[in-house]
């Protein structure tokens, strides 16, 4: 919902206002060419006249060359919505869980959400129909944009692509973006292991050669001092 200022000044930038003729509703204005100062008030008038049959709904809407870019309607403002933010993962494992989301926030209503892949619009995972005979791998879910796989295949790789719609203006897509799946690649793991097995092996025969040959123990020097005879001297001792 738009603040006061926003509104005024939306209201502000009216130009020509169309309408369009609908069976059993006329609809006139005063002054199809509104003019106002920015910032300052702005009315337009809408007089109809429609049959007791008929449910109206009555809207203002601001046509632009890309198209309708707000709606005025039952005293509130609505918004397009923005370009939305898609995550997408670039690589991915098989049987694994991944999840792609795609949010944008300044829509009014609240956008929902459709994504591609390779141009191709997803369907929902109803359990019925098209849907079940397309063997649906995964889970859309429109209101909150992600796109949910509890066990990726390598057939799930692709450009994927979000659209946030709100059926105000035109809708907004995100860049598209890639996802590869692969295979676990369990003979590299292994080789891996085994490589690494092999090094350790190695250097625990090293360590064990070299203990062997002495190369990590220390020796002691021991310093003997000669003595000569002349160094002692014999006392004879005489009882008489």
């Amino acid at each position: 919902m738009a603040s006061r200022s926003l509104r005024l000044l939306l209201l502000g930038y009216l130009g020509v206002l169309s309408y369009h003729k609908v069976s059993g509703i006329s609809i006139e204005t005063d002054n199809k060419n509104v003019k106002a100062e920015e910032f300052k008030e702005a009315i337009l008038s809408c007089k109809h006249k429609f049959s007791k049959s008929v449910s109206l709904r009555i809207e203002w809407k601001k046509i632009q060359s890309q198209g309708v870019s707000f709606v005025y309607y039952n005293s509130e403002f609505t918004v397009a919505p923005a370009t939305p933010v898609c995550e997408v993962p670039g690589s991915a494992m098989t049987g694994t869980v991944v999840q792609l989301s795609c949010k944008e926030t300044e829509g009014s209503p609240p956008s929902e959400y459709q994504w591609y892949k390779n141009g191709v619009a997803l369907l929902e995972k109803t359990g019925t129909g098209n849907a079940r005979a397309a063997n649906i791998t995964y889970t859309m879910n429109k209101k909150s944009g992600t796109l949910l796989f509890n066990t990726v295949t390598k057939n799930d790789t692709g450009e994927y692509f979000c659209e946030a719609s709100n059926g105000i203006g035109l809708s907004q897509k995100c860049s598209v973006k890639r996802m590869q799946v692969d295979d676990l690649n369990v003979s590299g793991i292994i080789t891996a292991v085994v490589f690494v097995a092999l090094v350790m092996a190695s250097c625990g025969l090293g360590v064990f050669y070299a203990q062997k040959k002495g190369y990590f123990t220390s020796k002691k020097k021991t310093n003997y001092q000669s003595t000569s005879e002349k160094d002692f001297k014999h006392t004879k001792s005489f009882v008489i």
